[in-house]
């Protein structure tokens, strides 16, 4: 145990403190910050910044909702959290189509990974990286006036994650200091924690010095700038196309309640990234097209999502895409063969008329109420034993597996379900043969 002045010892939070002062005082007086004061930092520095910390709090409280040390989860509380908060203020800049810039997202990337690594092979480092987090929160009372003035924004607008009231905010840290001087913490941990908090600290200056200044060419259109977990795939460079491919993500995932319901927040960021990552094909030759489609169809149908939504979800982006930008319409246009290609399939196994027939069927075994609560999910559980009929296999088990919980829904729910898949099973025709895909 470290020592002070007048050789008392020092707690861990006090011990966190001293090791980190140096690595805090750099942060305060770097370009970034010195760019901050002057309003002279450009909005994609923030919104940059702001990208990078949702990657990297996302795999933090991850990992701290998912640790099973008493140690670490008698320290970690659930009004920390914080995720919500970097997520309201990207929905907040998202209109703004704000370029990303790509070494900011890499090393995002880089410490989300390094968290990942390192509290599996020792989850008292969790302790560390939670203390640099949960410190800034008490920078922010200072510092949320300072970006409000730089970029003109108002009340919480873009800036809900440094918003915290005065009283609260230091209460929270004092009830936070407190839980980690209550830990029982041996030398050898304590020196642990305290170097997992210096070198996170290492990873957070990495992160500020390509954050500003930074080279021109650093600025990119990329699905990290619609999606901080999405990886560095290509998304239009048009802003009017990147906002049409939103638009059209929004509008499929109110087509289809059971994504958000199964998917969250986080599916609908992925079903924006990927739609904007679907118009990219626009420009390219049309088997290509329905190659990568089918590509990507048969990857998120592994995840539990019908090939219908992909259907779906091509036909709202041409129809967003020539609103937004009319005189594209024919190169747009092509992304409906790859639409109707998933139509085609389908219709090999099953019509149109005993789709609708098995889809009302389920609607009335659940009754109007649930069918109300969960709407076109007889559809989806038809569709995806079709999926399965057409080669794209476990599809229809993960729908199963999900609409059968029995802690999610009642038991009428779960036999309709059943009977659903068996009455699909038994109409739907098998495939010839597993399609194959352009690549």
């Amino acid at each position: 145990m470290k020592t002070g002045l007048f050789g008392q010892e020092l707690t861990i939070a006090e011990q966190l403190k001293a090791a980190t002062f140096v690595a805090h005082a750099r942060i305060q007086t770097s370009p970034f910050s010195q760019a901050l004061v002057d309003c002279q930092l450009p909005l994609e520095s923030y919104v940059a910044q702001l990208r990078a910390l949702f990657v990297i709090h996302e795999e933090l409280e991850r990992a701290l909702d998912n640790c099973r040390d008493e140690r670490v989860a008698s320290v970690w509380r659930g009004d920390m959290r914080r995720l919500p908060r970097l997520q309201k203020d990207l929905e907040y800049f998202q209109p703004r189509m704000v370029a990303d810039l790509k070494e900011a997202a890499d090393a995002a990337q880089q410490v989300a990974g390094f968290i990942r690594t390192k509290s599996a092979e020792q989850p008292l480092n969790l302790l560390g990286y939670l203390y640099v987090l949960e410190g800034s929160t008490i920078g922010a009372v200072v510092l949320k006036p300072i970006f409000a003035r730089a970029f003109l924004l108002v009340g919480q607008e873009g800036l809900s994650y440094l918003h915290s009231e005065v009283p609260a905010v230091h209460v929270r840290w004092g009830q936070y200091q407190q839980r980690m001087n209550a830990l029982r913490l041996n030398k050898e941990e304590s020196a642990l924690v305290v170097h997992a908090a210096k070198e996170f600290f290492a990873y957070v200056e990495t992160l500020f010095q390509v954050l500003y200044p930074f080279k021109p060419e650093s600025r990119v259109f990329q699905a990290t700038s619609i999606n901080p977990d999405a990886g560095q795939y290509p998304v239009p460079k048009d802003p009017r196309e990147v906002e049409a491919a939103v638009k059209a993500g929004d509008i499929c995932w109110e087509r289809f309640p059971y994504l958000k319901q199964r998917y969250g927040e986080r599916g609908l960021r992925f079903t924006r990234s990927d739609a904007a990552w679907l118009t990219t094909l626009a420009g390219c030759d049309p088997s290509l097209i329905i190659g990568q489609v089918r590509w990507l169809n048969r990857v998120l149908a592994g995840r539990g999502m019908p090939s219908i939504v992909m259907q779906v979800q091509l036909e709202m982006l041409v129809d967003t895409l020539v609103d937004a930008i009319p005189e594209r319409r024919s190169q747009y246009e092509k992304l409906l063969l790859a639409s109707a290609d998933l139509l085609k399939l389908r219709r090999q196994h099953l019509s149109d008329e005993a789709l609708l027939t098995l889809s009302a069927s389920f609607d009335s075994a659940v009754g109007p109420e649930l069918a109300a609560k969960f709407p076109r999910m007889g559809e989806l559980i038809v569709c995806a034993v079709i999926d399965d009929q057409a080669g794209i296999e476990t599809v229809a088990e993960n729908v199963r597996q999900w609409m059968t919980d029995a802690a999610r829904f009642p038991s009428e729910w779960i036999r309709a379900v059943e009977s659903t898949l068996a009455q699909a099973r038994q109409q739907a025709h098998p495939a010839k043969s597993a399609p194959s895909e352009h690549v």
